[in-house]
């Protein structure tokens, strides 16, 4: 993704933990498959409208759901579900996170707690922005696919490891079939599953 679009917070959402796996999952994120959408946050399409970032590369419904019709390139809106992922809020204080099903997304966990803190600055200060929209964000989330508890959280400002009955709580009710794999991914590569990938499992 050297030529990718720009969110309406001016970020390219690029992460290098991502662009390094190229290889294996052929970005398997920017494809559609399994009943998958990119979230557009509250406000978000009115913004990127104002802004002037295209959007003929994504199909929009409700101003809510997208879907991509190709990779964003410059000029293009990235939404900001996307500069996200592999990470999603999974409460209102966004301290807590959902994480991609690493059988579609194989950055380790630990690879992702960098981001976590940026996802939490973010998602935050767009609350302050539009009130009530982590809320939303939540809401919304439950209808996901593919999306596992994150196994770290926030405390206090510090990272800490998610209880299982805090990752109970925030699981979804549909995940991927335990034989899934991902069509995408250039290879098949074992020792990947639901929750961790080989690295994960190394430590």
């Amino acid at each position: 993704m050297i030529n990718t679009g720009c969110t309406v917070l001016k970020e390219d959402g690029v992460l290098t933990a991502c662009t390094n796996r190229q290889g294996l999952c052929g970005y398997a994120c920017c494809q559609f498959g399994e009943g998958n959408w990119i979230m557009l946050l509250p406000g978000e399409y009115e913004l990127a409208l104002q802004q002037g970032l295209k959007m003929d590369h994504l199909d929009c419904e409700n101003k809510q759901h997208a879907v991509c019709r190709s990779p964003c390139q410059t000029g293009d809106l990235k939404p900001i579900d996307c500069a996200w992922y592999p990470l999603f809020p999974a409460n209102r204080d966004a301290t807590k996170f959902l994480v991609a099903d690493h059988r579609k997304c194989p950055i380790p966990n630990r690879e992702l707690i960098e981001k976590m803190m940026a996802t939490h600055v973010s998602a935050l200060a767009w609350e302050r922005r539009y009130p009530g929209s982590l809320g939303q964000m939540v809401a919304s989330s439950r209808h996901f696919v593919g999306y596992m508890p994150f196994p770290y959280k926030i405390e206090n400002g510090t990272v800490t490891n998610m209880t299982a009955e805090e990752m109970q709580a925030i699981s979804l009710p549909k995940e991927f079939p335990r034989n899934y794999i991902c069509k995408e991914w250039m290879h098949v590569e074992s020792g990947y599953t639901a929750i961790a990938t080989p690295e994960d499992n190394e430590e």
